[in-house]
C-alpha cells in the first residue's frame, strides 16, 4: 500500500520539482555571482579534511567520541538521528573562521547554518538515499564530520562537478526513487569517499551521491551539518524535500559567542529557550523525505 500511494504521488512531487526549479537556479545564479568557488576549497562540488582541521580545533574528535554524540544505532533500525548537539561542538562551529569562510566563498555571503543533527548510520541500512540523487534544492553544502568509526563502514560515492552547475530535475532517477527502484550504477567520473575516525567530506548536495550502505560492514558516528543560501531556504519553505523538515535545532549556551548576530545564524529564526536558543521555522510549511 505504501508503495502504491508513492506511485501515485509521483507526478505531482516531479510536478512540484519541476516548478521550484526556476527559483533555485535564480537564487544559484546569485551565489554564482557574488561567491568566490576558488577560494572555498571546494573543489568540484567536494573536500576531504579533517574534523579537527575544518573547525581549528585540535582534540576535537576525541572530545566528540568520549561525548553524548558517541552512541550506536538500534541493531532493527540501523540509523540513529539527534537534534541534542553538545555546546562545546556547536562553539566550534561557530568559532571556526576557516569553516565560515569555506561556506560563505561557496555560496555566498547570503549563506546561513540550516541545519545540525547526528546521523550514525550502520551498515545494511535500506534507504533510498542508495539511488543516485541529489537533494533537489540546488547549491547546498553538507559538512560530514565522521567522528570515529567500527569495521570498515559506509561510504558516499559522489561525481564531482564544478561550478557553475545550475540545478536541473534528474527525472530519471527521481522517478526510479520514488519506484522504490534506486539506482546504484556505476558512473563516469564517481568517487567513492570512504572514511576513517576524524575524518570530514564537504560536498555539494546539488552534485550527483548516493550513500553506500551495501559494501561497508561497520558502523559510520557522524555530525551533520548543513549550509544554504537562506532566501532560498524561505523560498522553498515547505516546496523540497530538506533542510530543517523534521525540527526547531535546540542552541545552547555558548560563552563568548554572540549567537544571534553570528553571520551564519539567521536571527529572525531564533527564539529564547532558557540560557540558550531555540532554532528554525516556528510553524511547519509542510516537509518531506530528507533526500
Amino acid at each position: 500500500m505504501t508503495r502504491l500511494k508513492q506511485l501515485i504521488r509521483t507526478p505531482k512531487l516531479i510536478g512540484r520539482r519541476l516548478r521550484n526549479a526556476r527559483l533555485i537556479r535564480t537564487y544559484d545564479q546569485r551565489s554564482d555571482a557574488t561567491g568566490n568557488v576558488a577560494s572555498s576549497g571546494v573543489q568540484g562540488g567536494m573536500a576531504k579534511l579533517t574534523i579537527d582541521s575544518l573547525l581549528e580545533h585540535p582534540g576535537l574528535t576525541d572530545q566528540m567520541i568520549a561525548s553524548s554524540l558517541h552512541r550506536s544505532p538500534d541493531p532493527d533500525k540501523r540509523v540513529y538521528y539527534n537534534w541534542e548537539v553538545p555546546a562545546f561542538l556547536w562553539q566550534a562551529i561557530l568559532s571556526s573562521q576557516r569553516l565560515q569562510a569555506m561556506v560563505t566563498d561557496y555560496i555566498g555571503p547570503r549563506v546561513l547554518l540550516d541545519d545540525l543533527y547526528v546521523k550514525t548510520v550502520m551498515d545494511g541500512l535500506s534507504s533510498v538515499s542508495e539511488g543516485w540523487h541529489d537533494d533537489n534544492v540546488g547549491y547546498r553544502l553538507k559538512v560530514f564530520m565522521v567522528f570515529d568509526v567500527e569495521g570498515q563502514p559506509s561510504g558516499t560515492v559522489v561525481v564531482p562537478t564544478a561550478r557553475p552547475k545550475l540545478y536541473s530535475v534528474r527525472l530519471l532517477d527521481e522517478v526510479l526513487r520514488m519506484a522504490g527502484k534506486p539506482q546504484m550504477d556505476q558512473r563516469p567520473s564517481a568517487v567513492r569517499v570512504g572514511y576513517r575516525r576524524g575524518d570530514c567530506l564537504v560536498f555539494d548536495t546539488n552534485i550527483p551521491h548516493r550513500g553506500d550502505y551495501s559494501s561497508g560492514e561497520g558502523i559510520r558516528y557522524c555530525v551533520i551539518a548543513e549550509f544554504i543560501d537562506r532566501d532560498k531556504a524561505d523560498g522553498l519553505r515547505g516546496q523540497a524535500p530538506c533542510w530543517q523538515a523534521r525540527q526547531r535545532i535546540p542552541i545552547p549556551a555558548l560563552p563568548g559567542v554572540d549567537v544571534a548576530a553570528h553571520p551564519l545564524i539567521d536571527g529572525t529564526l531564533l527564539d529564547r529557550a532558557g540560557e540558550g536558543f531555540v532554532y528554525g521555522y516556528r510553524t511547519s510549511a509542510g516537509s518531506g523525505a530528507a533526500a
